[in-house]
């Protein structure tokens, strides 16, 4: 059973464009409708379109993509446009819809947050097939013509890739979107996400309330999010929202950690709420999928994202025995960036051969990222600090003519705060 942070339960296809816009749904309690059923609690609040959260964007790779969102109401427009940039007319993609029964209304201190209402909801998925490689898309639902974003589809092996780091995020507070704002402009291709997604425990949030703020975020590209411990701060939260929302995020795996592939780059994101040992399930699964994914043709190098972090001064936990276990098969099958969380601050460690950085300054109150110094490792921190922000990673083109696992490039990340200040810089050599 995951652990449970804190109980608040209270009745109350085709072939990408820059960012084309979000949509945040209607999150007061002004919008009206029947979200199909009550739950126990009568009738729930419904926005005018019937698109209550979304949409997002999951599971990308080179021809594939979905596009998910929610709505209130069963019948909502289970279609969309579909445009590449620059490529001639949209096409029109249609959704399926499935219903989703929520048990328990969950609501904050917070008023301006809309409670998170049990009843039936209805999940749209659109699957798309035959996209064109390394290509940017915009979408638009036909339901809502300003619920709208872009998507980009794998790079080639060897190609440039740009993507977002992002952790602990609790947008009701404040700080979230003044982050978001100063990095979504550098046009990410995709989220990653070291997990804490969203905070029943702030007593400020809802998930209803979190998408509203988050949209900018989901419209700007897919979104591949770990595991935190704020992913089940409910008995349900984890099915009735979180894997709900983003299960299926990746590929291979399961619905908690998983794996994808971006310009010959491989991506594994690792659930550190479940036992992680090499002989645990996840832990032979992710050994495996290290071994297997080098031999893929155009294999670059991985780069291994979760949530609570193996190495730390900070006022958190670590997992020397983790670091111990998987760090050999990092070095073994060229994972030179681990990215962490969980960390409220920002922390960067230079080991031989890997770099771990803490990105978890996404919104939620910060902590002291210099609470545990004394630990064996913190000489090799070499930068750190008590900010809100998100880091902007950039991977460039293999070296021309470069043979698999042989080229050379670099690696830079770019570590930007909550006014727009670049906070740290670093380049590592890369295959």
């Amino acid at each position: 059973m995951r652990p449970r942070e804190r109980f608040v339960a209270v009745a109350c296809c085709v072939g990408a464009l820059p960012l084309a816009g979000c949509h945040g749904g209607d999150d007061s309690a002004a919008a009206t409708g029947d979200a199909g059923g009550d739950g126990g609690d009568g009738a729930l609040p419904c926005t005018e379109t019937g698109v209550s959260k979304g949409p997002w964007v999951l599971a990308v790779d080179e021809t594939h993509a979905k596009i998910r969102w929610e709505a209130c109401r069963a019948g909502t427009s289970p279609t969309l446009k579909l445009t590449l940039v620059a490529a001639g007319p949209a096409i029109t993609v249609t959704a399926s819809e499935t219903p989703f029964v929520v048990t328990t209304t969950t609501s904050e201190l917070n008023t301006a947050a809309t409670p998170d209402y049990a009843g039936t909801w209805f999940m749209h998925e659109a699957a798309l097939s035959g996209l064109s490689p390394a290509s940017c898309y915009t979408y638009v639902l036909d339901a809502d013509p300003t619920a709208k974003g872009r998507f980009c589809t794998a790079r080639l092996p060897g190609d440039a890739i740009r993507f977002m780091a992002i952790g602990d995020t609790n947008p009701a507070l404040g700080d979230t979107p003044h982050v978001l704002a100063h990095t979504l402009p550098k046009n990410p291709d995709f989220i990653v996400h070291g997990g804490d997604i969203q905070y029943y425990d702030s007593l400020v949030e809802t998930w209803a309330l979190w998408f509203r703020l988050m949209q900018p975020m989901l419209s700007q590209g897919a979104f591949f999010p770990a595991i935190g411990n704020h992913e089940s701060e409910t008995p349900t939260e984890f099915t009735e929202y979180t894997e709900r929302f983003f299960g299926g995020a990746g590929f291979d795996g399961t619905e908690s950690y998983f794996r994808f592939e971006s310009g010959g780059v491989w991506f594994f994101s690792v659930d550190t709420e479940e036992p992680l040992a090499l002989s645990t399930p996840e832990g032979q699964w992710l050994a495996s999928s290290l071994a297997d994914a080098a031999t893929k043709p155009g294999y670059r190098f991985g780069i291994v994202y979760f949530h609570r972090p193996f190495v730390t001064c900070g006022d958190t936990g670590d997992n020397p025995v983790a670091r111990a276990q998987f760090e050999p098969l990092f070095l073994q099958y060229r994972v030179p960036l681990v990215l962490q969380a969980h960390m409220h601050g920002y922390e960067r460690f230079a080991f031989p051969g890997i770099t771990y950085v803490t990105t978890a300054g996404g919104g939620g109150a910060i902590g002291n990222p210099s609470a545990n110094t004394s630990r064996s490792y913190c000489n090799a921190r070499v930068a750190s600090g008590g900010f809100f922000h998100a880091t902007i990673v950039d991977v460039a083109a293999e070296a021309a003519g470069a043979a698999d696992g042989g080229g050379g490039s670099t690696l830079t990340g770019t570590v930007i705060d909550d006014q727009g200040a670049v906070r740290d810089t670093f380049q590592l050599a890369v295959p």
